[in-house]
């Protein structure tokens, strides 16, 4: 009885225990998820949407504001207000009608004034309007005369106050004209036929204004109050004036683009107008540009400034083929006439100002393509080209003045002091363009100087020589020469006591010496030089050029050279033809070189990549190697091959840009790696891509130079200096292998430094090798190697919770443990 009491007392021990954990058990069930209804969210979010009135907002406009009788014109003029407002068109029914011309207009003069019976009178004023609105039907021929291309052209402006025949409307047509005619000036000769010309009517704009009526005269209000008013209608007529025609283009026989003139280079010119002499004729085409290659100044001309709107157009004119004196007091304005050489014709644009116009440079000023300062016309083969300066227009005199003809500056230009060992004198000195009339150069002079004295001459001119001389031949290496020279006056002119001399666009220095001769200057003493051998320069680096693009990828231009090199990088560029391209310095320089300007990359296409290089006082060799981001390519040379000064390439690098889905490159070795800093280490990589299409390597972005890592093939081996891994940062970075066609892309870590542990105040256990701190030390080495899953467990609670759960399971194990025995023990 007494063992029937204890069990019944353990088990109701181990039940009161399992009721005191259930509330516990049901709140960690909350925890797992269980939701909860929120009663006072959905009060909240019903009475937030009952809130807005939406129907009510339109109550609060006032519909009176869109009344239109309520407005201040009304109160100021009421006849305004009045439908018969629009009856002006019955006045002038005429106006309306679409065949009226600017001659019956006429008929109706401004301020007419018309009695309609009774004390009031009419007057009325009317204004034209004109737009203009042109269309061009342009049909482009070949050499034989064949139609090859039509296409119609529509241009239109605004109105402009004016009939027709006004000054503005006409200078609006011809506007139009111009704007049209400019787009095809390129394409060859050009000629109009069929012009037809109709007025449109568009509309009437009409008011009433009694003026007559002022503040305070009483007069005028009784008048008006019985009927006697002056009343003045104010009449605005827009029209429209409609021209079509055709635009004829005719090409020229085998025209090339590269035939074709756009630049005009001229000076020299002689602007002193006497009246006693004839006229003296000097002008040229600048021997200094490619305009001298082209053309050449067939004839010059003044033409008295007030006849060039005469009904002669050779009114007042003196030519140089026929030289004549001008008047004195009379201003004239200067011309010149050009001819294309053989195989070369003027761009049409000469003949309009505007887009598509020609370049004109005349005695070093730009007058750009579009400037109204000269006029151009055009032969009809595009030949001879006629252009006017308005703006170069001077005023004859009797005689000519002192300080016309005296020389206060000299300008000589290109003498050559840059020889080298070996090098032959050469006379290569010149009068700059603007003083050509003025003087010249009488000769050059190279002498071997020894302890201040010459020992030997070189002369341009051999009468200069005497049988004594020992002449230069060329230049030898460690010897010094002086170089001097002397000018001669021409034309009347004379040099001045103190006039100043320039060579090469540089002040003389101090040491040169200036003396006046019988008829000029002679120069001493200018530079003296040491010819010296100097060092080939074999390669040619530039570091960090951008040679990969994606598909819509602008132009990026990163190129440079090494620092403190022999040479410097001028520019870089890419093509896709001999017309289309990008230089990476436009607009500033190279603007000129490709019509058709790269703005974004195109998939699909290949681009060729080029550079330019020129040497500071080295020579680039004939076999000079080029290496682009550390890699050798290959190149062909632009322009003179025997040039020792400039490297202009393209070399053999193209790109063909991709989208970035397109790219089947992988790095398929050494992915997500990392690097300990203070480690002896590098960093290895590997890429499928072929290694002769790899260019250049990325981290973060930013492209890497090339000496701080090595690129193998195979396919290809990207290897990080340990230098360079220790400059990053730490965490973790992106490596980016680039090639011509893609590229690919891959993590790695750099890492902190392991830190030193630290030992017990240097005590050491009996075998000399084991630390007292031991227990510390397994804990910290278990520390590095723990994993931490505590993020893949879900939380039930916290640990309090998981202790009375083992309670209650061990508190139920003891219980069937004693029932057990219990049970065993009766049995027995």
């Amino acid at each position: 009885m007494r063992k029937g009491k204890i069990r019944a007392l353990a088990i109701v021990l181990a039940i009161g225990m399992i009721f005191t954990l259930m509330p516990n058990v049901s709140v960690r069930a909350e925890d797992m998820g269980e939701p909860e209804p929120v009663v006072e969210a959905q009060a909240t979010s019903e009475e937030g949407v009952e809130t807005p009135v939406v129907e009510e907002q339109p109550e609060m406009v006032v519909p009176e504001v869109t009344e239109p009788e309520v407005t201040e014109p009304e109160a100021v003029v009421p006849e305004a207000a009045e439908p018969e407002v629009t009856e002006p068109k019955a006045v002038v029914p005429e106006a309306a009608e679409p065949e009226t011309t600017a001659d019956e207009a006429t008929v109706v003069p401004a301020g007419v004034t018309d009695v309609t019976g009774g004390n009031t009178t009419n007057t009325y004023t009317l204004t034209y309007h004109t737009k203009v609105t042109t269309t061009a039907q342009v049909i482009i021929k070949d050499a034989d005369g064949n139609v090859i291309e039509t296409t119609e052209i529509s241009k239109s402006g605004d109105f402009v106050e004016g009939n027709v025949s006004s000054d503005a409307v006409q200078a609006e047509i011809k506007r139009i004209d111009d704007e049209i005619i400019a787009q095809f000036s390129s394409r060859g000769n050009i000629t109009t036929e069929n012009r037809n010309s109709t007025m449109v009517f568009d509309h009437f704009e009409s008011s009433n204004l009694d003026g007559d009526i002022l503040v305070g005269d009483q007069d005028a209000l009784e008048n008006a109050a019985s009927g006697s008013v002056n009343k003045h209608l104010d009449v605005h007529e827009y029209q429209v004036y409609q021209t079509t025609y055709d635009l004829i283009v005719q090409e020229n026989n085998d025209l090339e683009e590269k035939q074709v003139i756009t630049k005009v280079d001229v000076g020299n010119i002689w602007k002193v107008l006497d009246s006693t002499k004839p006229v003296a004729f000097t002008g040229e085409v600048n021997p200094n540009s490619e305009c001298a290659d082209q053309m050449t100044l067939t004839e010059e001309f003044w033409q008295q400034t007030d006849k060039i709107q005469s009904d002669d157009p050779y009114a007042g004119m003196i030519t140089s083929s026929n030289p004549s004196y001008p008047i004195a007091g009379q201003q004239y304005t200067y011309g010149v006439t050009l001819t294309a050489k053989d195989g070369y014709f003027f761009s049409g644009g000469f003949a309009y100002h505007g887009e598509g116009g020609g370049l004109v440079i005349c005695e070093g000023h730009d007058f750009g393509s579009s400037n109204l300062d000269w006029s151009g016309s055009l032969s009809a083969n595009q030949k001879q080209l006629t252009i006017r300066f308005d703006t170069i227009q001077e005023t004859a005199v009797t005689g000519i003045p002192q300080e016309y003809t005296t020389i206060n500056n000299a300008y000589i230009e290109n003498v050559k002091f840059d020889y080298r060992p070996g090098d032959a004198p050469q006379a290569t000195a010149q009068v700059s363009d603007t003083p050509l009339d003025q003087y010249e150069i009488a000769y050059e002079c190279w002498e071997e100087m020894e302890n201040g004295e010459p020992v030997a001459f070189w002369y341009s001119d051999e009468s200069k020589y005497t049988p004594s001389m020992k002449k230069i031949t060329q230049f030898e290496e460690g010897k010094t020469y002086m170089y001097s020279i002397e000018l001669r006056e021409k034309n009347g002119y004379t040099f001045a006591d103190n006039c100043s001399v320039e060579i090469n666009r540089n002040p003389l220095a101090a040491s040169a010496n200036v003396v006046k001769t019988v008829d000029g200057l002679f120069v001493m003493n200018i530079a003296t030089i040491r010819p010296q051998a100097t060092k080939e320069i074999s390669v040619i680096e530039i570091n960090n050029a951008t040679l990969t693009f994606k598909d819509g990828d602008k132009p990026v231009f990163t190129g440079m050279v090494p620092e403190n090199d022999q040479y410097a990088f001028r520019c870089e560029w890419w093509s896709l033809d001999e017309n289309t391209g990008i230089v990476s310095t436009e607009p500033e320089w190279g603007g000129d070189i490709y019509s058709k300007k790269i703005t974004a990359f195109e998939a699909g296409k290949t681009y060729h990549y080029g550079v330019y290089v020129t040497a500071y006082t080295a020579d680039i060799s004939p076999d000079a190697k080029l290496k682009i981001n550390g890699r050798e390519v290959k190149y062909t040379r632009i322009g003179d091959e025997s040039d020792t000064q400039s490297f202009w390439v393209e070399t053999d690098l193209t790109m063909t840009p991709t989208t970035a889905e397109a790219s089947d490159y992988e790095i398929i070795e050494g992915a997500n790696g990392s690097w300990t800093k203070n480690s002896d280490g590098t960093l290895t990589f590997r890429a499928n891509g072929d290694f002769s299409k790899f260019t250049s390597v990325k981290v973060d972005g930013v492209l890497v130079d090339q000496k701080n890592y090595t690129a193998v093939s195979g396919s290809t081996i990207i290897t990080f200096m340990k230098e360079y891994l220790a400059t990053l940062s730490n965490g973790i970075h992106k490596l980016t292998v680039v090639y011509t066609d893609g590229e690919c892309s891959t993590n790695f870590t750099v890492k902190e430094a392991a830190k030193p542990q630290k030992q017990d105040d240097g005590k050491k256990q009996d075998d000399g090798k084991k630390q007292d701190d031991g227990k510390k030390q397994d804990d910290s080495k278990a520390d590095t190697t723990q994993t931490d899953n505590s993020a893949l467990v879900p939380k039930t609670g916290d640990t309090t919770e998981q202790g009375r759960l083992i309670m209650l399971l061990g508190a139920t194990a003891i219980i069937m443990a004693a029932d057990m025995i219990y049970r065993r023990k009766r049995n027995k």
